[in-house]
């Protein structure tokens, strides 16, 4: 009888082989996950950026056409791949609408940086099309000549 007690203390001193694969497969799964979350950029992300951009867009031909003056247009400036700004011609002004897009969201003009256009009375500006792209994925905002973006 003391030996039965013996060899059943014994066995159960540790993790079974299941139980380790288990654990082993469960944190496997957690971590290819959390890579894959820290690392691409999710469609989410490069939506809200796309949203950014239209909105500042809007905003600027929203701007130019509540101005009483036709001699200080409204100016939309993509200044680099990440980051944009809706400002008023005039300095003594001082408005600005700054963008910056979602970490790894990139920005493509169609001409380089710093790229500009400029809103008149009517809200018009220069027909253009912007390039949104990051993990893999892209997305296109087109300006038409009415200033109407999409």
């Amino acid at each position: 009888m003391g030996q039965a007690l013996n060899l059943q203390r014994r066995f159960t001193k540790g993790f079974t082989l299941i139980e380790l694969v288990t654990v082993l497969l469960i944190l496997s799964v957690i971590a290819v996950y959390m890579s894959y979350r820290t690392s691409n950029i999710s469609w989410s992300q490069l939506q809200t950026s796309r949203d950014d951009l239209v909105a500042a867009l809007f905003y600027a031909q929203q701007l130019s056409m509540a101005r009483d003056s036709a001699g200080n247009p409204i100016t939309f400036v993509a200044t680099n791949s990440s980051t944009i700004r809706v400002q008023e011609s005039a300095a003594d002004v001082g408005n600005d609408y700054p963008v910056t897009f979602a970490r790894g969201v990139v920005l493509t003009a169609p001409v380089a940086f710093p790229f500009t256009l400029t809103y008149d009375k009517l809200g018009r500006t220069n027909a253009t099309t912007f390039t949104l792209s990051g993990g893999g994925n892209s997305v296109d905002v087109v300006v038409s000549g009415s200033g109407y973006a999409r």
